[in-house]
């Protein structure tokens, strides 16, 4: 009996066996070809990246992804040549596909520009929504766009708003330096807010050989509603309104508000040097060069920071007692001027495209300065 069980249980065995090989056959091969055959959907192509403006004999690298409905991977082939060689408006062809042969095509239109402008590095599509708005409404959709943007801590061992900031406000004739925002000193990276200055912090400033070193400046000073904890990200942290500032004149600024120092009106003027003033009871205005950027930063502010939870406000005469932490800056008045007077500059440009590099957000007021009047 033993002797007869043991080919009845092999033939079993191998029974078995064949199902299991047409059932992985069915789901694994059948099912796959039937998938395929079925998948008429062509991939989308991701332009988010690229720059509707490149600039004049530039390294600029088109930056594209596709996505599929289906398949894990697609590809996405660059017909033509993208020439930055010569000044105009050209195109290539981007032809995404996926593994059942599914094709999009999209004619990418650039133009090669030889000066910068605020359009510059805006990612195709970026502003759409904004078309033919204005007041409120511009102002309300512009705070949709830019929201949510990636947050970094203020201070971390990963990357952390200092890291940000010595690549935003590098000095372009000294890599290992930065410019300060208030006084325009090339300091070295490394004189960084230390508790014991290294010897080479030593220069020329204010007049006089000193110690000199740089720290983290917020433009819309973090009292001025209440978002001053350092373990908090959001507004204190975001570096579309911070910038690398000479301590002794950071700390001159305080949390003053803005404000035209000469216009005939203040009281107890005091120059703070390098053109920086104090005025009135407590107000600060900054150098020249720099008036059209803090204004511009200023309104970033107030249109990103517009919700339940934060709600900035620019406003003309704020209350100057500097023990509120109302959320209100000012003056407006001053800041509009300032905004018409100080143009965008080639520095802010850059600057826009490197936080935006991090933090995937722009400033509208760099990008589109007019959106100013229209809201």
């Amino acid at each position: 009996m033993p002797k007869k069980l043991k080919p009845i249980i092999v033939f079993v065995v191998a029974i078995i066996g064949i199902f299991l090989f047409v059932d992985s056959y069915f789901e694994l091969g059948v099912l796959n070809s039937i998938m395929q055959v079925s998948d008429t959907e062509a991939p989308q192509i991701n332009t988010d990246n690229l720059q509707t403006q490149i600039l004049l004999d530039s390294d600029y690298v088109i930056d594209v992804t596709c996505e599929d409905n289906i398949d894990d991977v697609c590809t996405v082939e660059i017909i033509g040549t993208l020439d930055t060689s010569t000044l105009g408006e050209n195109s290539v062809t981007l032809k995404a596909t996926d593994a059942a042969g599914n094709v999009t095509s999209y004619t990418y239109n650039y133009e090669i520009v030889e000066n910068y402008d605020g359009s510059l590095f805006i990612p195709l599509g970026y502003y759409d929504s904004i078309d033919e708005l204005d007041g409120e409404q511009l102002k309300t959709t512009l705070n949709t766009i830019i929201r949510g943007h990636t947050e970094f801590p203020y201070t971390s061992t990963s990357t952390d708003v200092w890291n940000i900031l010595r690549e935003a406000d590098e000095d372009p004739d000294n890599s290992d330096n930065i410019l300060a925002f208030y006084t325009g000193l090339s300091i070295q990276k490394d004189c960084q807010d230390t508790t014991y200055p290294p010897d080479f912090c030593e220069m020329e400033a204010y007049d006089e050989t000193k110690t000199v070193e740089w720290n983290r400046e917020h433009i819309w000073s973090k009292s001025r509603g209440d978002f001053s904890d350092a373990s908090e990200l959001g507004a204190h942290t975001d570096a579309h309104h911070l910038v690398a500032a000479e301590r002794v004149m950071n700390s001159t600024k305080n949390n003053r508000f803005f404000e035209d120092c000469h216009d005939g009106d203040d009281t107890n003027i005091v120059d703070r040097g390098y053109g920086n003033f104090t005025c009135n009871t407590w107000e600060f205005e900054p150098r020249d060069s720099v008036k059209g950027d803090v204004a511009r930063m200023i309104f970033y502010m107030a249109v990103r920071y517009e919700d339940a939870t934060l709600d900035l406000e620019v406003v003309n005469d704020p209350d100057e007692d500097k023990l509120l932490k109302l959320p209100v800056y000012g003056d407006i008045d001053d800041l509009l001027r300032w905004h018409i007077q100080d143009p965008v500059s080639e520095k802010e440009i850059l600057r826009n495209q490197v936080i935006y590099t991090y933090q995937g957000n722009r400033n509208p007021f760099i990008d589109k300065p007019e959106l100013v009047e229209l809201i």
